[in-house]
């Protein structure tokens, strides 16, 4: 009787352990155009978006992507603008700022609730003391950045792929320049497991043909 229970107990975990198998129109879907010249993996936000700030503060989506594949795999957040009105334009140029600093971990959830929870972010000048209080960042050293030419060269690549990208909604993340990934259409799916088929899905797609 034991033996039979431990045969049972094994087809049922060799039957659970056989890979999921993700579908184009379901948990991702393919471009009709291949998108040439942008990082392998590209994830599309905004400090505006209700969507994007929930994903952040409970999956911690940006290191969950970062963390989990070879350093070969090249991977950019990017902030877009066509949500925020006059304030957008200059969060982008701050997350850069902060991307390029090394500090996004430190004043990523910080201006989501400066916009959305105590809206409290109304200008410049509100973004830096976030700079500073959370990060150490003081004036100077924002506005050096703020003015230089590595901070003009990236918003044009940027603005280059997101024009390339054909976006139409976020949060969402383009994989390999063909595949997209809707995060609100996946958490659906996964529900309670959606970190770990998150990244699995990632995975899936990069190595994909």
């Amino acid at each position: 009787m034991k033996k039979m229970f431990i045969i049972l107990l094994s087809i049922i975990l060799s039957f659970n352990a056989v890979a999921y198998e993700f579908k184009n129109g379901r948990e991702y879907t393919q471009t009709k155009k291949i998108i040439h010249n942008i990082p392998n993996i590209i994830e599309f936000f905004s400090f505006f978006c209700p969507y994007c700030y929930e994903f952040e503060k409970i999956h911690h989506i940006q290191y969950l992507t970062k963390n989990n594949f070879k350093k070969n795999i090249s991977f950019q957040k990017y902030h877009v603008n066509f949500l925020g009105g006059k304030l957008s334009p200059i969060l982008t140029k701050s997350w850069i700022i902060a991307q390029q600093m090394g500090i996004e971990k430190k004043i990523i959830l910080p201006i989501f609730q400066g916009i959305q929870d105590t809206h409290t972010i109304h200008n410049i000048n509100d973004i830096k003391k976030i700079f500073k209080n959370k990060a150490g960042i003081n004036e100077n050293q924002f506005n050096n950045f703020w003015n230089s030419l590595t901070l003009k060269i990236l918003i044009k690549k940027i603005n280059q792929d997101i024009k390339k990208s054909h976006l139409d909604h976020i949060p969402m993340i383009l994989i390999n320049g063909k595949y997209i990934i809707d995060y609100d259409k996946l958490e659906k799916i996964f529900h309670k497991n959606f970190s770990k088929k998150y990244i699995e899905l990632i995975n899936f797609l990069i190595q994909k043909k």
